[in-house]
């Protein structure tokens, strides 16, 4: 590739803990980021990136800037359903994939790259038949153009919850259990995206477990 040609990634859910890591990872000699999420967000001075704040249920408002973009990026989702937020599986994780996925089923230039799971403890079965749905869809619709990756926990300081048990995971990683967990630290995820953004392989392509 050109060092000097600018490849254009879009990631929906921009301002979020795993887009927000993208962002500070991507070179924007290499990258020009745009962002796409519900509300206006105040990047540093540092931030190139582009943000826009759009409803994501009214492809009308963001269709322009995702069709001329090499790379669709998937960060949007729920860890765990909030009643009280009314936040779902459905209404935060599948639908949001699937006005994206139908929008690129329709603009046929960029690739669409999904933040699926791993694995997990059983009491994640809800969450990781969301992220199978979504992959399912990708890979019938898009087929050649769906990618997916597999993290485990992805942590950092920025996210004082998870970062505990995210980087003890890490730390066991050698144990077979903590292995298939697959926690990484956000900034390596990061790196594992760029590299597939620039056309090479990453572990985070496949699954420790089939």
């Amino acid at each position: 590739m050109d060092k000097f040609t600018q490849q254009k990634v879009v990631i929906v859910g921009g301002t979020g803990f795993v887009g927000q890591g993208l962002i500070k990872h991507l070179s924007p000699e290499l990258f020009d980021v745009h962002s796409i999420s519900r509300h206006v967000f105040s990047p540093n001075n540092q931030d190139t990136t582009t943000y826009h704040a759009v409803d994501l249920s009214d492809p009308t408002q963001w269709r322009a800037i995702v069709s001329d973009a090499d790379w669709v990026i998937d960060a949007v989702g729920i860890l765990f359903p909030n009643p009280l937020k009314h936040q779902s599986y459905q209404k935060n994780s599948v639908s949001p994939a699937k006005q994206i996925i139908d929008v690129l089923l329709e603009e046929k230039r960029p690739n669409f790259l999904f933040v699926s799971a791993n694995t997990g403890p059983f009491f994640m079965k809800p969450y990781l038949n969301a992220k199978s749905i979504v992959e399912q869809m990708a890979a019938t619709k898009l087929s050649q153009r769906a990618f997916m990756v597999y993290p485990g926990i992805i942590f950092d300081h920025d996210r004082l919850s998870s970062y505990l048990p995210g980087l003890i995971a890490f730390k066991l990683r050698k144990i077979p259990y903590f292995k298939h967990l697959r926690a990484i630290p956000r900034n390596l995820f990061a790196s594992e995206i760029e590299q597939i953004l620039l056309g090479h392989d990453s572990i985070m392509s496949h699954r420790t477990l089939s």
